[in-house]
């Protein structure tokens, strides 16, 4: 069962106002980063257990049609970039979370690439996030481009232990 904004303020308070929905919340963007070019063979086999690294991109003043500036990031397009969350979550034993890109950004060519939030995980997320239009697309800290979608786990054995949790 999907938990919905009534159940989500309970087991998530003290977010801003607007990022609690009628199914999800919504997650800001923290800090924006690229994968380092390496020169090895990089991948998940227990073998060669190696990924590249994340460089951060720094914010940039850009001038925005109506000729204000803004600080944020361009995302250039065709260019991967990892997104990483404001929000450091704490997932209960007892539950788990999908993540969906918020349709705004969609609706621009920019796709947001998620995986799965398993019972126990702690941290702050990251995210695939690229541009597939022609034209760059600006993305400010704190906007909100995700959403948080959490549902109950019947049966869970133990919780995640993995290499991401902080």
């Amino acid at each position: 069962m999907i938990n919905g904004e009534k159940v989500l303020r309970d087991k998530y308070p003290g977010l801003d106002e607007n990022q609690y929905q009628p199914a999800g919340i919504d997650l800001r963007l923290g800090k924006l980063m690229i994968l380092s070019e390496i020169e090895e063979v990089y991948g998940i086999a227990d073998s060669i257990k190696q990924l590249p690294d994340h460089i951060e991109v720094p914010e940039t003043a850009v001038t925005i049609k109506n000729s204000s500036l803004e600080t944020g990031w361009l995302l250039e397009p065709h260019q991967i970039y990892i997104g990483v969350t404001k929000e450091k979550i704490q997932i209960n034993s007892d539950c788990a979370q999908i993540y969906l890109p918020r349709s705004s950004l969609l609706r621009a060519g920019v796709d947001v690439r998620t995986a799965l939030g398993d019972p126990g995980f702690r941290g702050h997320l990251s995210f695939l996030l690229i541009n597939h239009s022609n034209k760059p697309f600006f993305i400010k800290k704190d906007d909100r481009f995700a959403q948080l979608v959490d549902f109950e786990v019947m049966g869970t054995i133990k919780d995640y232990d993995g290499d991401y949790n902080e």
